[in-house]
This record gives C-alpha cells, sequence and structure tokens, in this order.
C-alpha cells in the first residue's frame, strides 16, 4: 500500500475513515461525496492551486473517489 500523502491509497483510506465516521448521519455515498467537494474545494483555494502537486492529488482523489464508488455499488448489489 502506497502510504504516500496524498496518493490514491492514502485517499481511499481517508474516503473510508470519512464514510464510517458519518455512517449514523447520512449514507455511505454521501459521505464520500462530502468528503471529496471539501477536499477538492480546500485544494483550489490553495496558494499553490496551479502546481503540478495539486493536479496531482486531485487526479489520485478522483480515483480513488471513483474505486471508492465502485466498491459501494457492488456492495449495494449484493
Amino acid at each position: 500500500m502506497n502510504t504516500n500523502i496524498f496518493s490514491v491509497d492514502y485517499y481511499k483510506e481517508a474516503l473510508r475513515v470519512h464514510i464510517n465516521k458519518n455512517k449514523d448521519v447520512m449514507r455511505p455515498i454521501h459521505a464520500a461525496n462530502s468528503y471529496y467537494r471539501s477536499v477538492v474545494s480546500a485544494s483550489l483555494y490553495e496558494n499553490r492551486r496551479k502546481s503540478l502537486e495539486i493536479i496531482e492529488r486531485l487526479r489520485n482523489l478522483d480515483q480513488a473517489y471513483n474505486e471508492i464508488r465502485e466498491e459501494l455499488r457492488q456492495a449495494e448489489q449484493d
């Protein structure tokens, strides 16, 4: 597992933690959406918003979100 900050694995774990923390107040997909929007908003307003690091973070977040979303869809179908 890649534990580097802002890696895909980092975001997948962060999404899972956020989903678990909010499981009593919202559906998993809504918790994932909430986390995703929060991170994107924060990233856009950082001073270095045009840097390659930000772009890599957003790509990794997007990939992690899509993978978690697919896991959630699969779990709902089972």
